[in-house]
């Protein structure tokens, strides 16, 4: 029998009674003898109320039929899977994997159960079989189930307690699970994990760990709630199911770009204060259980599911993503690193993950593959539904739609996948036209290919023959960033320069002449690459034609994202922190939005008028830039050594008043973690001066008190807000705003 499903789950909604409601009752006895005028008023208010209660009655009522079937789904889908006969065995691998990808959570729930309707691998009467019985996963919370092995070994190294991967997902799950809004409690824990890094509590990696587990369990919460109104409104919820995805409106399908309302910064800010709260006093606890009985139908069903995923086109996110992970795979003994390499879609990452040894270490490594990617197709959840024999314009039609010179495949890419990519590439110029709406490619050639045109490369645009060179197993969120490159050089040919025209202003600054929008553009592109000297872009001396091509993709991909839109063959970028398999979060570090990119744009193409619109940067841009402001190593080692005459913060010109904006809070926090962080590593590098009753107190050592460690960490605190506050003489960008809050921060 296999056991990889659970029992039926009778999620009943709430039943009212069709009866009056009591607060309309007083009237009645009130209004007898009173005029006609109010008598009819009276029967107009009984009526409307009596309406809202049928209504509300019949809700009800829908969904408790609705969700008796749907449980009944859920049987036949185990029925399914695990007693098939021989020839229904394909069948069974198809829904079985199903299920295993929404548990996973290897995409958008909504978008599975949509698929699962129209699966032609399945029978008719299947068809709904599975979609329902997704449908009822997702309304019992029963999607994006994460192996708490992935998130073993976060522990600082050198510390005396670590949490397990139990007790790190039971707090994850109660921060996002505590929130009005999941995305609150989403960015909350990220921010509480930044945090405990720069205080040493956790390794360096952790954040971006559990940014991905609070970003999958928010989706499962929302996606839960989302099911439970359409079962309350949908008479037919799998085609509502269908139609919510035609319009884009599915909240856990939308791009999150956390941190956009004061609301939700200030509930995050609240909720990341006892999430590190909950670290600091985190005590060791023992991993659960070190194997999982693996079920030989599962193998069965596993191998099955296998085979069957060979024949779907590969989804870009996932393949890069698995690939990147693979260190992480050859660490762990017995795991099949060469199996888990050939998975290129969410179906083959499926079947092999659940082939792979149970024991604890293989669990944390493939555990954190597979979370990798389901965080990284995200970016897809909002994909139209596709399978081969899918209808879908033939090469002439989609360049003539899109505006290309020509599209063409290599002989190797297989023809079932050509119609997919077609569809693909002209959805994704579609959505970059909202943003720049008057964009010329007409000079463009696009070439689909099975191979990377270069080493590592997942695309390639081709100056010299403005040729794109789109990899079928990689080219999958990187078409903004390769258009921006033939933006780029279309300004370049227009001023008859060779290359890109970012790249020559680089070079030759000063020598290109021009007034107006040509002299414009020329600034805005030299200022892009003009950072500050302790910029991460300054200093890793990154190529101007790529710091442009990442604005632009961040550009669109944040402009699409203020309209609900998410196209994942475009562009990968979630937010700063969550930012795909094509941009590195380090390009980000620094914003994206000044006014240079934008001036550089608007003076090469125009720009949708929304897309223009001032947005202020995330809680994640603005606590990056607290965390790496500059401290006055002097000064700090002053304070550590306790001497008062050495330092002294200056007193506030006016008096401090209750300042209840999120973002100063915000600032304010990561000022005090990077005190607590620097106070605890000198202490580590003071354990063996017995004199120091401090650094024994800042390590934990009983019984030393904590008076003079909270002394060092006050003083450290307002030293690195005064830094924050004037780093520089002529503030812009992040600084310009975040500056003025690092003074109102030093309040408290």
């Amino acid at each position: 029998m296999c056991k990889t499903h659970r029992g039926p789950h009778r999620a009943t909604g709430v039943v009212l009674r069709n009866q009056m409601p009591l607060s309309v009752l007083p009237l009645l006895s009130r209004l007898k003898g009173s005029s006609a005028f109010h008598r009819g008023v009276f029967a107009l208010v009984l009526a409307g109320s009596s309406s809202l209660t049928l209504a509300i009655h019949l809700a009800n009522e829908r969904a408790r039929t609705a969700t008796e079937r749907l449980n009944s789904a859920v049987e036949r889908l185990e029925a399914i899977t695990e007693d098939a006969p021989a020839d229904d065995a394909h069948r069974a691998y198809v829904a079985w994997g199903y299920a295993e990808r929404l548990r996973l959570g290897l995409e958008s729930p909504f978008l599975l159960i949509e698929s699962a309707s129209r699966d032609p691998r399945l029978a008719a009467d299947e068809r709904h079989t599975v979609a329902e019985a997704l449908l009822a996963r997702v309304l019992a919370g029963e999607a994006f189930e994460l192996d708490p092995a992935a998130l073993d070994g976060l522990g600082a190294s050198g510390a005396t307690r670590h949490a397990g991967g139990e007790q790190q997902l039971a707090l994850i799950t109660r921060a996002v699970g505590a929130a009005g809004d999941p995305r609150a409690g989403e960015l909350g824990v990220r921010i509480a994990f930044a945090l405990a890094a720069a205080e040493r509590l956790v390794e360096p990696g952790a954040p971006a760990i559990v940014a991905g587990a609070a970003a999958l369990i928010a989706d499962r919460e929302i996606a839960r709630r989302e099911a439970a109104n359409i079962i309350r409104s949908a008479r037919d919820p799998v085609a509502e199911v269908a139609a919510r995805r035609a319009r884009r409106s599915f909240y856990v399908e939308q791009p999150a770009m956390l941190g956009g309302s004061a609301r939700m910064q200030r509930d995050a800010v609240e909720i990341a204060r006892w999430v590190l709260d909950s670290i600091r006093g985190g005590g060791a606890v023992a991993p659960g259980d070190s194997a999982l009985a693996r079920d030989t139908a599962v193998v069965r069903l596993a191998r099955g599911l296998l085979e069957a995923g060979r024949d779907m086109p590969p989804a870009g996110p996932l393949a890069v993503t698995v690939r990147r992970h693979l260190p992480v795979v050859r660490q762990a003994r017995g795991v099949d690193e060469a199996a888990i390499a050939r998975a290129r879609n969410a179906e083959m990452l499926a079947a092999v993950a659940a082939l792979q040894p149970a024991d604890r270490a293989a669990r944390r490594a493939v555990g954190r593959v597979v979370q990798s990617a389901a965080v990284a197709m995200r970016s897809q959840a909002q994909d139209a539904v596709w399978f081969p024999g899918d209808s879908a314009p033939t090469r002439q039609q989609v360049a003539l739609l899109a505006g290309v010179a020509e599209i063409v495949f290599d002989d190797d890419v297989p023809r079932a996948w050509r119609p997919y990519f077609l569809r693909q590439f002209a959805d994704a110029v579609t959505d970059l036209r909202r943003v720049l709406p008057a964009l010329r490619i007409d000079a463009v050639r696009v070439r689909f290919r099975m191979t990377p045109p270069a080493d590592s490369a997942l695309a390639m645009h081709d100056p010299r023959t403005r040729t794109l060179h789109l990899p079928v197993m990689t080219a999958a969120g990187t078409l903004t960033h390769e258009l921006a490159h033939d933006l780029d050089r279309q300004s370049a040919l227009l001023q008859g320069h060779l290359g890109y025209r970012s790249d020559w202003v680089a070079r030759n600054g000063a020598k290109e002449k021009g007034r107006g929008a040509t002299g414009s553009v020329s600034a805005s592109l030299r200022a892009l690459t003009e950072e500050p000297g302790d910029s991460p872009r300054a200093k890793g001396g990154e190529r101007p034609a790529e710091i442009f091509a990442t604005q632009v993709d961040w550009f669109v991909a944040s402009a699409l994202a203020s309209r609900g839109i998410s196209s994942g063959f475009l562009s990968a970028v979630q937010d700063e922190l969550l930012t795909g398999h094509v941009v590195h979060p380090e390009r980000l570090r620094a914003g994206s939005r000044g006014r240079p990119l934008v001036d550089a744009l608007r003076g090469m193409t125009a720009v949708a008028p929304f897309a223009l619109e001032e947005r202020g940067p995330g809680a994640h841009a603005l606590l990056n830039w607290a965390m790496s402001g500059p401290v006055d190593r002097g000064v700090a080692a002053a304070i550590m050594a306790d001497h008062a005459s050495a330092w002294a913060a200056p007193a506030l010109v006016a008096s401090c008043a209750p300042d209840d904006d999120p973002r100063v809070a915000l600032v304010r926090l990561a000022a005090e973690s990077r005190a607590r962080g620097w106070v605890r590593l000198r202490a580590r590098w003071a354990a063996g001066e017995e004199s120091r009753s401090w650094s024994r107190a800042a390590r934990g050592e009983a019984p030393w008190s904590d008076v003079a460690v909270e002394r060092r960490i006050a003083r450290l605190r307002d030293h690195i807000l005064l830094e924050l506050a004037a780093s520089t003489p002529l503030p812009s960008g992040l600084t310009a705003l975040g500056a003025p809050l690092a003074a109102r921060a030093r309040c408290g």
